[in-house]
């Protein structure tokens, strides 16, 4: 597919984002930025039952090596916005190279992990033979999987969960299917922005919705972050200092071997953004200031592979300011208040 100019394409995702659609009766329409809803894999139907498992499963550290202290929800932290709250994760390896991003709305993304090495978020959680991540990466959780079905399937609560979610006791599927289940739970539906896209014209702030002119407009955020899930689910290498253990991060390069990907990550969705403790693949930023300005600045010239998307934006400190205010409002509190479940 030949790639769109930004001259071309920014225009284009304006109009597709609303900016320029109205109703008959002069009211913008703003439906293209309502969130959909959830794709669901046919092998992976959600049912009530799954995603309790899912959640339990989420915060149980027996899923770890030598059922140790570490849980999938030890780097995604709901009250930092399901991120990581340390700069870089960190397993049974140490600190790692990236940043654990938030798992909020991931159920909508088409590639998971930075370099978009998974395809579902079955395959991300590390729990299916031949696919390695959380669970089973030795420099991260470093479970053994067949001991952990045999654990779980030694507990007797777990047993019978399992059977009532899927008719059978634990296996590497179900372990990964539960979780994913529950992952696909976690969506901001209840965001400012989202209520206010839904018809509640009072949710916004007037400083938000400056800043949501600004983020479809002159600071061109949608060139990446399309609506209405605000992430082209693409790759783009937008110039951020390597900082952290590793010297070098090829990124998307990595999985495809070209060239030409060095240095490109993907284009996570903003939702829940404002709750973060870092931000970027290598947890540079530590606040929505500083990802402003390093746009706002145009990124690193100097980076021979950034994307020629990636301008100086010459933004005020005002219009900074509200563009900030926007992107708070895509925060869904209820989101931050997730609590480990009791655990059997």
């Amino acid at each position: 597919m030949k790639r769109m100019t930004s001259t071309a394409r920014i225009p284009a995702l304006i109009l597709a984002g609303g900016l320029l659609l109205s109703t008959a009766a002069g009211a913008e329409d703003l439906s293209d930025w309502k969130l959909p809803p959830v794709p669901i894999p046919k092998d992976n139907p959600q049912t009530a039952a799954k995603v309790k498992l899912g959640h339990q499963l989420a915060f149980d550290d027996r899923l770890s090596k030598g059922n140790n202290s570490l849980n999938c929800a030890g780097c995604h932290v709901s009250s930092a916005g399901g991120g990581g709250h340390t700069p870089r994760a960190y397993g049974h390896g140490g600190e790692l190279g990236r940043w654990a991003p938030s798992w909020d709305n991931s159920a909508y993304y088409t590639s998971l992990f930075w370099d978009g090495r998974a395809d579902s978020l079955e395959q991300q959680t590390g729990a299916l033979p031949g696919h390695l991540g959380p669970i089973s990466a030795s420099g991260e959780m470093g479970g053994d999987v067949a001991e952990v079905v045999k654990t779980l399937n030694a507990n007797p609560t777990y047993k019978k969960e399992f059977n009532q979610a899927f008719g059978e006791g634990a296996t590497p599927q179900n372990i990964a299917k539960a979780i994913a289940a529950y992952e696909r739970t976690l969506i901001a539906k209840n965001a400012p922005f989202q209520r206010y896209v839904n018809g509640d014209k009072k949710a916004l702030s007037a400083a938000a919705k400056r800043g949501f002119e600004l983020f479809r407009g002159k600071a061109q955020c949608v060139a990446c972050h399309t609506p209405p899930l605000l992430t082209d689910n693409a790759f783009h290498n937008i110039g951020v200092p390597q900082v952290g253990p590793l010297q070098e991060d090829e990124g998307r390069a990595a999985v495809t071997k070209k060239s030409e990907d060095k240095g490109k990550f993907k284009t996570p969705t903003l939702y829940n953004s404002g709750s973060f403790l870092y931000y970027m693949h290598d947890g540079a930023f530590r606040n929505l200031q500083q990802v402003v300005a390093h746009y706002n600045k145009g990124g690193n010239p100097k980076d021979p592979n950034q994307d020629p998307l990636i301008q100086p934006l010459k933004l005020s400190a005002k219009e900074q300011t509200d563009l900030i205010a926007f992107l708070n409002s895509l925060t869904d509190p209820s989101l931050n208040r997730i609590h480990r479940p009791k655990l059997p």
